[in-house]
C-alpha cells in the first residue's frame, strides 16, 4: 500500500495533461501513485497519458471509461486507489514539487482530516485565490476549500464519495460539507502549493438562479446544516454590521449560531 493516491480525471485535456503529470512526477515525496481516469476523451489525451504510463509503469495507472462527468471520474479513480490518503487533481492544474510532502507532514503533525494549502491562479488570471476559512459558518454559505486537498480514503468511503449527479460543479462543496457535518478538522498549510488554471471559460460565473438551485439541492442532503444556514442567514446582518473584527463570539442565546471571527490556523 502506498501513502497517497493522486487522482487525475482527464477529459479532452491534451493541451494541459502533460504539464499536470510532470508536476506530480517531480514530487520530493516518493510514496505515491497516480491514477488517471480517461473520462471518454475524444482528443489526443489518451495517447499522451498512455505514453506516460508506459514510461512510469510502476507509478501510473489508467482507468478508461465512457464520459460520465467529473464527480464520477473522480470516484472511479478513488475506487482503484491503493493509498491511505487521497489527493484529487484536475487534469489542467498543477502542484509544486513539495506539495505532497508538505500536506502529508501536516496531516501527521496536526492530526487533521483535511489538509490543503494556499492557492495561486495561473493561465487567464494570476494572483492568489483568496478563500475564507472553512469554518461551519463560512462553509454553509459557500465552498472555502478547493478540490485538491489531502484526506483519508476511509472518509471518502464513509461519505459515499462525490455526488455523481452534480456534473455542473460544486460537487467538492457538497463533499466537504460531510466533513463539516461530522466535525472533522481542516488545516491550511501556509504555502503556495496548488496552482489553479483559469481558462477563458473559467471566468464565467453561474447565474444567481443556478447557484440557488445548486444550494437547494446540496442542503436537501444536509438537513442539519440547512437549519443552521437558515438561522445564520437571519442573523448575518448583525454579524456583518455590529461586531468588531477581532475575536468575537456570539453565543447561542436566542438560538443564534456560534460565530468565531478569528484567524484560522493561528
Amino acid at each position: 500500500m502506498v501513502k497517497i493516491s493522486v487522482i487525475i480525471p482527464c477529459y479532452n485535456q491534451e493541451n494541459f495533461i502533460a504539464e499536470t503529470l510532470n508536476s506530480v512526477l517531480a514530487q520530493t515525496f516518493s510514496d505515491y501513485e497516480i491514477i488517471i481516469v480517461n473520462d471518454g476523451s475524444a482528443d489526443n489525451s489518451p495517447k499522451i497519458i498512455n505514453g506516460y504510463r508506459d514510461n512510469y509503469p510502476d507509478k501510473i495507472k489508467i482507468v478508461n471509461q465512457e464520459n460520465c462527468g467529473l464527480p464520477a471520474a473522480r470516484n472511479a479513480g478513488i475506487r482503484e486507489a491503493q493509498g491511505e490518503y487521497i489527493f484529487p487533481l484536475d487534469g489542467d492544474d498543477k502542484i509544486s514539487s513539495d506539495c505532497l510532502q508538505s500536506l502529508y507532514d501536516a496531516m501527521q503533525t496536526k492530526r487533521a482530516d483535511v489538509v490543503f494549502s494556499k492557492v495561486v491562479f495561473f493561465g487567464a488570471r494570476s494572483g492568489v485565490f483568496l478563500l475564507k476559512n472553512p469554518t461551519k459558518y463560512n462553509m454553509v454559505f459557500g465552498n472555502c476549500v478547493v478540490c485538491s486537498a489531502l484526506y483519508k480514503k476511509n472518509d471518502w468511503q464513509d461519505f459515499g464519495g462525490y455526488d455523481e449527479s452534480m456534473r455542473r460543479g460544486f460537487e467538492d462543496w457538497e463533499f466537504w460539507l460531510n466533513f463539516i457535518e461530522t466535525n472533522k478538522k481542516f488545516y491550511k498549510v501556509q504555502k503556495e502549493l496548488f496552482f489553479y488554471r483559469m481558462g477563458i471559460n473559467s471566468l464565467s460565473v453561474l447565474t444567481h438562479k443556478n447557484q440557488e438551485e445548486i444550494a437547494d439541492y446540496i442542503f436537501s442532503k444536509h438537513s442539519a446544516l440547512k437549519k443552521y444556514r437558515e438561522k445564520a442567514k437571519k442573523y448575518r446582518w448583525l454579524w456583518r454590521t455590529s461586531m468588531p473584527k477581532s475575536g468575537v463570539i456570539i453565543t447561542k442565546l436566542l438560538g443564534i449560531p456560534v460565530y468565531f471571527n478569528r484567524k484560522f490556523n493561528a
